[in-house]
């Protein structure tokens, strides 16, 4: 058994499908695959934090492109890869520092 505590149930220590990390919110639940235990997530990122993150990768960037090239298309390149990045950048964020109690 791991001895690791992030995305992992506190009593079997085996990891959370990583599915999961698309439905966690603050009252949200999931089942432990291997002991059936309820878990529910002991902190999680506030949406408020995730809004501001999002609009900063892909509204900003879109609009300085945007103004200083004067190419929409760009412009939109420019934000699908800022959200892109904004998502993996939350999702590996909630990955690494969610822990689970029971």
């Amino acid at each position: 058994m791991q001895n690791n505590t992030t995305f992992s149930c506190d009593r079997c220590n085996e990891k959370v499908p990583i599915i999961e990390l698309f439905k966690i919110n603050k009252d949200s639940q999931t089942i432990c695959k291997f002991c059936n235990t309820r878990l529910y997530p002991k902190k999680t990122i506030a949406f408020n934090w995730t809004f501001f993150i999002g609009f900063a990768a892909t509204v900003i960037p879109a609009e300085i492109i945007f103004n200083t090239s004067n190419d929409t298309a760009l412009a939109f390149a420019v934000a699908i890869i800022g959200g892109a990045l904004a998502i993996l950048g939350i999702a590996t964020y909630t990955y690494l520092t969610t822990e689970f109690i029971s």
